[in-house]
């Protein structure tokens, strides 16, 4: 059992992560300390208190540890726990071996994903509960989302227009980062609670592009652009959500699903959650082609779609565009229509979390906000 001075550093390390483009939020019910202690020894926390978004090297690591707990500890010490941190997913590392550096993860994406192949189905259940309690408020509300909606490329009518950031195909077969598939952490984690996902039974389809990190814990493996457009032919055919990084090169493609996603099923909750994503389409149904068969219904991963009087009716306050629906329509009635303002994604991962802190804090202290956070 953890005394009270264990409880009390896992919340000053909650409070610190809160303090991310994408928090750690408290809770009345205190479920973010159990996943604290799941990610973290009362040492480790400590530790990752001295960290932040900025890389740092164990040496100045262990500068700040030691002004801050007045423990004594070797550099080589401290850069062994910060190797098992990283190791366990707990952490994230830059640089090359012999100069490694070390910097906090957020929850999500982070060290959730990071412990893929290593989830238990009390740490699940948990995240979970988390989910439902705080965390989806928190994930959600950013202005700029981490990820978008990428429309499937058999949806779009020939003279569309697609530009790069949204055409994932061109980006798989222009790409000379190395490509790499993980299992997806939202369909683990939901099977070990009894609840496998509905629309597929492999659940290797989630799709990385040029970490070093993932392939350092094993947790991937290295593919080519002919598999992993393989694996996008295979979401589509399916029924199953693109959803890359929300920058102009995406850092991953997660392929989702409405029953297992994280992300889709705690949009669900909200009332128009097609204002929560980045996607430049939605779907529009030609009434005069349609003949009420429903097929649009079992595709639709947002409940976005309903037959009335044999015809389909679409709620714009849920569809996403992601054009599961216009693929197998028998009839042609449905289709992708492109938005008059179109969402641009971010630069980078850098300039995405800057903005989204931007979001969060406000633009008069956002600057002096986001070097506190990188630089400490």
């Amino acid at each position: 059992m953890s005394n009270n001075s264990d409880i009390q550093i896992y919340r000053q390390l909650q409070q610190h992560l809160d303090n991310f483009p994408i928090g750690m939020p408290a809770t009345e019910s205190g479920v973010e300390i159990k996943i604290l202690k799941f990610l973290f020894t009362p040492l480790q926390a400590k530790i990752a208190t001295c960290l932040n978004l900025g890389p740092k090297r164990p040496g100045k690591v262990l500068k700040r540890f030691h002004d801050r707990f007045k423990i004594e500890m070797t550099e080589k010490e401290i850069a062994d726990h910060l190797h098992e941190m990283f190791m366990n997913g707990s952490l994230e590392r830059s640089g090359k071996e012999g100069s490694w550096r070390y910097s906090n993860a957020m929850l999500a994406i982070g060290m959730f994903e990071y412990h893929v192949n290593k989830l238990t189905p009390e740490f699940v259940q948990n995240m979970n509960d988390y989910f439902d309690e705080a965390f989806a408020g928190e994930f959600h509300r950013a202005a700029v989302p981490q990820l978008r909606t990428s429309p499937h490329l058999k949806a779009l009518a020939p003279d569309h227009k697609i530009a790069i950031y949204d055409d994932m195909r061109h980006y798989v077969q222009n790409t000379d980062k190395t490509i790499q598939v993980a299992n997806c952490i939202c369909k683990q984690g939901e099977a070990l609670l009894g609840k496998p996902c509905k629309q597929t039974d492999d659940i290797e389809l989630c799709l990385i592009f040029g970490s070093k990190n993932y392939a350092a814990r094993e947790q991937v493996r290295e593919i080519t652009k002919e598999e992993c457009l393989a694996i996008l032919d295979r979401a589509e055919k399916e029924g199953m959500v693109l959803q890359p990084g929300n920058t102009m090169e995406p850092f991953a493609i997660c392929i989702c699903c409405g029953c297992c996603c994280g992300v889709l099923t705690a949009a669900k909750q909200f009332d128009e959650p097609a204002k929560l994503f980045a996607t430049n389409y939605y779907a529009e149904v030609v009434m005069d082609d349609c003949i009420g068969c429903g097929i649009c219904i079992k595709r639709c991963q947002m409940d976005a779609i309903k037959v009335e009087d044999k015809k389909a009716i679409i709620d714009l306050g849920k569809c996403i565009g992601c054009g599961l629906c216009v693929t197998t329509c028998p009839t042609k009635a449905m289709k992708l229509v492109k938005k008059d303002d179109e969402t641009i994604p971010p630069k980078d991962t850098a300039a995405l979390y800057m903005k989204i802190l931007q979001k969060k804090v406000g633009k008069r202290i956002e600057m002096m906000k986001m070097l506190k956070t990188l630089l400490g």
